[in-house]
This record gives C-alpha cells, structure tokens and sequence, in this order.
C-alpha cells in the first residue's frame, strides 16, 4: 500500500490541469525515488521534483484490535462465523518532497505548488477493483525543528534543496491470510465436582 500512496501523490503533482507546470519539460516532473541519490548523474533526479519516503510509524491509537473478525453466514436466522486474524498495521507515512530543480527560483515555485496542492487536496483516495481494499488517507504539512532538518539533509547527502516534509496519515496494511475457528455450541459440565 505504501508504493499506491506515493503513486498517488506523484501523479497529482504530475496532473496536467493543476499540477506542477514547466514549458520546458514534457514528462513528469514529480518522481517517486531517493533524494539521496540527486548527486548521481545516473539517477535521473536532475531538475525533478522528488517525493521520498523518510519514515514510518505506526499509528498506536489503532494498535488494540481485535484478532477475531465475525461474518453473517445466514441472514434469517442469522448466524456467524468467526475468523481469527492478525490485526491490521496502521501506519503513518513522513515523506520529504524536494524539488532538485535547475533553477532556484523553479526549486521555489514548484514547492509552493506542493504545498497549495495538498492544502487544496489534502484527502486523497485509493481505489482498487476490489472495493474492500479501497481507502482514504489525509496529507498534513509536517514541522520539524531546524536541527532536526539539518540532521536529516546530513544523512541524505547534505545537499539542502527547498523541500516540505508532509505527514501522511493513516494507512491501512492487512493480511488476507484468516484462521477458520469453531464455535462453542456445546459445554459439558459432567467432570467438574462443586463440594
């Protein structure tokens, strides 16, 4: 699900009515890769605008559920059947999106964009053929201390380029594998003695 999130985010940097714009280009503009590799002339990360993945969290507010899931077998009468299965992980994401532009007053025009995009759009939608793995996930512009940004852009190359780091909140990651488990119908009292 993390790669479907980026996907996202990239193409509605990249879409071609209110996105990131540049006479010059005729590609996208916004890529999905690792801002650490922009010094690499392989990399293709040159006059980009580049959204990486820095961090992830899990959400610990939704951390206590439940490992067994009840579905209607019948309707009338109803009856249920119970599966257990691992909780689903939510996770939040903190990316960096910097633009690794040619041109500073483009590095700072396109992160502007950025941000009034996902000020603008800042609930976004997957959506699979199969509805039950459809879901939503909300962009937050995220602040850290300048030390902090400095610590990062160490670690990442020490190249600071404008940049914003968002908080994506809350993605969804499940497991399809469920265990079948039998119901108690039945209780046999014969073999306990009460004195």
């Amino acid at each position: 699900m993390i790669k479907e999130v980026l996907t996202i985010l990239k193409d509605k940097l990249n879409d071609p009515v209110n996105g990131l714009k540049d006479g010059q280009h005729s590609g996208d503009i916004a890529v999905v890769d690792d801002i650490a590799k922009h010094d690499d002339d392989t990399s293709g990360l040159d006059d980009k605008v580049v959204i990486t993945l820095l961090n992830v969290e899990e959400e610990s507010t939704l951390k206590n559920r439940s490992w067994y899931t009840r579905t209607a077998v019948t309707e009338n009468p109803i009856i249920y059947d119970m599966k257990k299965q691992n909780p689903p992980a939510y996770l939040n994401l903190y990316l960096m999106i910097a633009a690794n532009r040619n041109a500073y007053d483009k590095s700072l025009t396109d992160i502007s964009k950025v941000i009034e995009i996902f000020q603008t759009h800042n609930v976004l939608e997957y959506i699979d053929s199969d509805v039950k793995k459809n879901f939503r996930f909300r962009m937050e512009l995220h602040s850290i201390p300048f030390e902090q940004l400095s610590y990062i852009w160490g670690l990442l190359g020490g190249k600071v380029m404008p940049s914003a780091l968002y908080k994506v909140s809350v993605i969804k990651i499940e497991s399809v594998e469920a265990t079948n488990i039998n119901l108690i119908d039945e209780v046999s009292i014969k073999s306990i003695k009460v004195d």
